[in-house]
This record gives structure tokens, C-alpha cells and sequence, in this order.
């Protein structure tokens, strides 16, 4: 089974919402739904959050070479697209910035 899909599963056999488990995770809710959705890749620490909010193994949700599959097609195929990020989330200091924002440092 894919990430998105056991990722939907857990959240779903727990009754959890796509906020709840966002709120949980210390994720954004945008990026639990984008997730689910198959429309980014999670990073490690992405997945650790989400599986220690879901009670499970990492493994449960994916494997790393599952995860680094994930980034490498999604980010071929963003990258083509010009869309230029793969989990906003992932960023240093969990900014949640796409390379079109700005940081004042």
C-alpha cells in the first residue's frame, strides 16, 4: 500500500480529521490534504511527525526508500512543472515557504 493511502487509512480508522491530525503533527492542514492527495512527498521528518500522531511505527505509514521514491518522481515532475517545492513544510524552521516567498532574516 502507498504512503497517501495508509496515511488516509490510519487517519480514518481513527477518526481523526485532516486538521486534527495536522494539529498533532505540528503540520499545516494544507499539507496533510496535499498528502492524502499524492500531490507532495513527505520528508522523513514529515513522516515521523505524522506516524508519532497516528501511534504507529514509521514503517506503518512508509518505507524511506518509498519516501525517497516519492521525492524523487514528485519533485522531476514539479520541477517540470516550475511549481518549485515538494512539502512546504519541510523547509529550515518549518517556514512553510515556496521559492516564490520572501524571508526577512
Amino acid at each position: 500500500m502507498e504512503f497517501r493511502e495508509n496515511l488516509r487509512r490510519l487517519r480514518l480508522e481513527r477518526f481523526i480529521s485532516q486538521a486534527e491530525l495536522a494539529r498533532r503533527a505540528g503540520l499545516h492542514a494544507l499539507t496533510i490534504t496535499r498528502l492524502e492527495a499524492g500531490l507532495t512527498a513527505p520528508s522523513t521528518r514529515t513522516v515521523r511527525a505524522l506516524a508519532e500522531a497516528l501511534a504507529v511505527e514509521p514503517r506503518g505509514l512508509a518505507s524511506p526508500n518509498e519516501v525517497a521514491e516519492l521525492r524523487r518522481v514528485l519533485g522531476a515532475v514539479q520541477t517540470e512543472d516550475h511549481v518549485g517545492y515538494l512539502d512546504p513544510w519541510d523547509r529550515e524552521r518549518g517556514a512553510g515557504l515556496t521559492e516564490h516567498s520572501t524571508q526577512s532574516d
